[in-house]
């Protein structure tokens, strides 16, 4: 159980009994959305799960934020924010992951350098659709270090997508209240679809792209 008469620090000094909260969390979220009385407890939560879901957490940030703004209803848009704020300094770290390691993430994972130019020229939106779907955030930021996209693109689209999306979120939950849990369920569990179908729509998207720019 959380003890939200702690202090916050105890949690930072503490990772692993953060993690092991945090788990705990995870696997019954609903139940715990009451022991959320603590409110820069919540917004810690938000800052970690943020900044990592943009390099590798693969926990969507929603998980976290919908419980919050249920329990704290007027917070809707400080959460949005500080979520989108530690999700594009997630991006910054993504990038320079893929900045520095761009050779050798090519040479032992995959060549993407044939994708060099098509990225060059449509990084912006790409960086865009991936801030605002359900495509995994993580690995755009790292291919924009790799293709070394104008870090300026990154911080703007990435905190545009990123706001986008959780100030929808949160609002919804906002005028719906806890009727947004079960709207998140169904949503989650078709989000392997969903992202698998974008996925391939992506893919498709940048051959044709290809194609026409070899045309032309």
């Amino acid at each position: 159980m959380i003890d939200n008469q702690r202090d916050l620090s105890h949690y930072v000094i503490s990772p692993l009994r953060t993690f092991v909260r945090l788990r705990i969390l995870l696997l019954d979220w609903k139940k715990n959305i009451e022991k959320y009385t603590n409110e820069k407890l919540v917004t810690f939560y938000i800052s970690l799960f943020s900044i990592t879901e943009s390099v590798v957490n693969p926990v969507p940030v929603e998980v976290i934020l919908i419980p919050s703004v249920i329990k704290f209803r007027k917070k809707f848009i400080k959460f949005a924010l500080i979520a989108s704020i530690m999700s594009t300094i997630g991006a910054l770290i993504g990038y320079l992951l893929g900045f520095y390691l761009e050779e050798y993430m090519i040479r032992n994972f995959i060549d993407l350098s044939d994708f060099g130019e098509l990225y060059g020229s449509y990084g912006p939106l790409i960086i865009l659709i991936g801030a605002v779907t359900p495509f995994p955030f993580k690995l755009v930021t790292i291919a924009s270090g790799i293709f070394k996209i104008n870090v300026f693109y990154l911080i703007i689209y990435s905190f545009i997508g990123r706001y986008f999306r959780y100030q929808i979120v949160t609002a919804m939950t906002y005028i719906i209240g806890p009727k947004m849990i079960d709207i998140y369920d169904k949503i989650d569990k078709s989000k392997k679809v969903m992202i698998r179908s974008l996925i391939i729509l992506t893919l498709i998207a940048i051959l044709t792209m290809l194609y026409i720019y070899d045309r032309f």
